[in-house]
């Protein structure tokens, strides 16, 4: 592994282990994933939409919302007592920190679909699917995981240094998320329709969608931490 690997490889395992060690933040977060999951998947069960659609919208729902609790917490410990300063002084290359805690937030959020989605399917008596839609359905959540972390990570670094950071994360991350909903949502639908190849367009969207916002950020985040 090279030196700028291992840079990374360590910021990944503190900022995981930090999250995974603080249990009242992610029971917190689980939690309400799952209480998101039980109330939608009802109500939809209850106005009789379709099976495919309603677990496409239970899981994106569950996960959009959810994810702003665990993605807003990035650069909580560095707020403390100017750390930032001390890490990035540490670190020398802030494109490795971006990387880090996208890679650490991706985690966090795959970790958090292995309850999120078993128990939608579950809750909502989804049918066996074959190996290509449930294939498709894992490869989309991880792209749109993927985007979310990516985002997440670059809103709150804009916003660590802000006094309304909690208010403005929410503000300013979900309209950038809007072609991952709307993607994760037809995508789901169709690989439980089997209707794989009319997606091709949106997994092709997502793949692009998420290496801008994690190239884009990894270049400029120096800029973006000053700003």
């Amino acid at each position: 592994m090279t030196e700028y690997g291992r840079k990374i490889w360590l910021l990944y395992l503190k900022d995981l282990r930090t999250e995974l060690s603080t249990q009242d933040n992610l029971l917190s977060t689980f939690v309400f994933g799952i209480m998101l999951v039980v109330i939608f998947s009802f109500a939809f069960q209850l106005a009789d939409v379709p099976v495919d659609r309603a677990l496409a919208a239970v899981l994106w729902i569950s996960v959009f919302f959810t994810s702003t609790l665990s993605l807003q917490r990035s650069f909580a410990i560095e707020q403390k007592n100017d750390a930032l300063s001390a890490l990035l002084l540490a670190v020398g290359d802030r494109g490795a920190v971006f990387l880090a805690k996208m890679l650490s937030n991706l985690t966090s959020l795959l970790l958090l679909e292995l309850i999120l989605v078993p128990l939608a399917w579950v809750l909502i008596n989804v049918q066996s699917a074959g190996p290509t839609q449930f294939g498709l359905l894992i490869g989309v959540l991880f792209l749109g995981s993927w985007g979310l972390a990516a985002v997440g990570t670059l809103i709150n670094g804009m916003t660590v240094q802000l006094a309304n950071a909690r208010l403005l994360f929410p503000i300013l991350l979900f309209p950038l998320l809007i072609p991952i909903l709307i993607g994760g949502v037809l995508c789901v639908s169709a690989a439980l329709n089997y209707s794989t190849g009319s997606v091709k367009g949106w997994l092709y969207l997502l793949l692009c969608f998420d290496l801008i916002y994690t190239v884009v950020p990894f270049v400029l985040f120096d800029l973006i931490l000053e700003g």
